[in-house]
């Protein structure tokens, strides 16, 4: 029997949040987990703030994380995004992936 690729509609739940002020609150106060309770996880914040962002390393990490990794998550699961990422996905432009393929 032959595969089908069946593409499934996906929901992206967008956070009111902003991924600026969280990289801001990262550099400015990461190092006693203000970025961490803004993003809705009070119980890792609290971690932070008592370890003091594990001694600066796990402040370092997170604001690399934020900068250069995948879009970071509020409690509720939803995507924080900036502010030129949402105006993109507003668009409805056509986004095609490296290869010229669209991305759905």
């Amino acid at each position: 029997m032959a595969e089908q690729n069946v593409a499934t509609a996906t929901t992206i739940k967008i956070s009111p949040k902003s991924k600026e002020i969280l990289i801001i609150l990262a550099v400015l106060l990461g190092i006693i987990g203000v970025d961490r309770f803004y993003r809705g996880q009070a119980g890792l914040g609290v971690v932070k703030l008592l370890t003091f962002g594990g001694c600066g390393i796990w402040a370092l990490i997170d604001y690399i994380m934020y900068i250069i990794g995948d879009l970071p998550n509020d409690s509720d699961g939803r995507v924080i995004v900036d502010k030129k990422t949402l105006a993109l996905l507003q668009s409805k432009a056509n986004i095609v992936d490296e290869f010229g393929q669209p991305v759905r």
